[in-house]
């Protein structure tokens, strides 16, 4: 062999060691790693804007949890712990909810299980680190639009959560929702996992399927408390409840405490009797906003506080008047205070809620 021949290999070696130097083997399965997978901890304080990223999410997030705060939550929070007053513990039933949880848990603070009751699937939680650029930027759009809406208006629009529902692009719902909540009232996720009703048992309870996500169960911890917070996927009307094993679910739940809000006025038709019979039977304490019971039937209950004004029902609802209502209002001299709106009527002229206390059976 020539040594030019020679020099020739040798300068081809080199030139080719150099370029596998350049371009090492970990740069390269870094650069097609996939997103390590998110905790649901981790993914409920993306869901929150609380993750330390500086996002389009968290802006909007942070913006609508701070008017809310100050609007809603933080005089709610203080209204509830003198006028509810209550001790924690047990469960708390809020049928007609959607994914309200921040309501109810600074309504009824510190009870071990929240039930939640809509009609739109829960859906599988949104696994961010999976999305690609473009459809996190809409998925983060999406989210941080419903912040500001519940931020400004204290409920959740019906036709919103069916737009949710139809949007497969973002898959953004009702878990997500309840896990971003979660994370901002200061909770641990701790597990996310779908339900299924479990007639034999007459109960909810893990789904035996993974991907059937109607109901869905968030297990959360906070201060040594272990909280679980079910959503239940049902139709609440009498069509809906025809089951004589999910009507004696109901009749156990309606003898929890009850929140109502931005209820549609539902429980005050004819359709609706099957539940509106378990609360006026069976409820402890039930706390509403006009749109609940109709007073009639929230007398039986029990003794009634009047909180705010109230003359008439707001302008959308035209099958209901709530007339007794506003005959109890005008009759009573004062009215408790009500120091913030929640629901559909918000001047402080128009805005109520009414408390309703059974009395211990002797």
């Amino acid at each position: 062999m020539k040594p030019s021949s020679t020099r020739g290999i040798l300068l081809a070696s080199l030139l080719s060691l150099c370029c596998t130097v350049a371009l090492p083997a970990s740069a390269q399965a870094t650069a097609s790693a996939p997103a390590p997978t998110l905790t649901a901890q981790q993914a409920a304080q993306v869901f929150a804007g609380l993750d330390g990223h500086r996002t389009h999410l968290q802006s909007l997030a942070t913006d609508a949890w701070g008017k809310y705060e100050k609007r809603i939550g933080t005089p709610l929070q203080a209204w509830s712990k003198h006028e509810v007053a209550y001790a924690g513990g047990g469960t708390v039933f809020y049928p007609f909810s959607g994914p309200d949880f921040l309501t109810v848990a600074r309504m009824y603070p510190g009870a071990d299980r929240y039930v939640l009751v809509a009609i739109q699937n829960a859906r599988k939680p949104v696994r961010p680190e999976r999305m690609q650029e473009a459809q996190r930027s809409k998925f983060e759009s999406k989210l941080g639009g419903a912040w500001e809406r519940f931020g400004s208006l204290g409920f959740f629009r019906t036709d919103d959560l069916d737009d949710d529902q139809r949007d497969q692009a973002t898959g953004l719902g009702v878990t997500t929702i309840l896990m971003a909540f979660s994370a901002r009232l200061g909770y641990e996720v701790t597990a996310v996992e779908p339900l299924a009703f479990n007639a034999n048992k007459g109960e909810w309870e893990a789904s035996p399927s993974a991907s059937d996500w109607r109901s869905v169960r968030l297990s959360l911890q906070k201060d040594g408390h272990r909280t679980t917070l079910d959503y239940i996927r049902l139709d609440l009307s009498d069509k809906g409840l025809q089951s004589p094993e999910v009507q004696t679910w109901i009749g156990h739940m309606a003898a929890q405490p009850v929140f109502l809000k931005a209820a549609s006025h539902l429980l005050q038709e004819p359709h609706f009797s099957i539940l509106r019979n378990a609360l006026t039977s069976n409820a402890p304490l039930v706390v509403q906003d006009e749109t609940g019971l109709d007073y009639t039937d929230l007398k039986k209950v029990g003794g009634i506080t009047l909180y705010g004004n109230f003359r008439q029902t707001h302008r959308l609802f035209k099958n209901t008047k709530q007339t007794a209502l506003a005959a109890a209002y005008k009759a009573e001299a004062h009215p408790h205070e009500l120091p913030f709106a929640y629901s559909y009527l918000k001047d402080v002229n128009a805005r109520s809620m009414q408390i309703a206390r059974r009395q211990p059976r002797k």
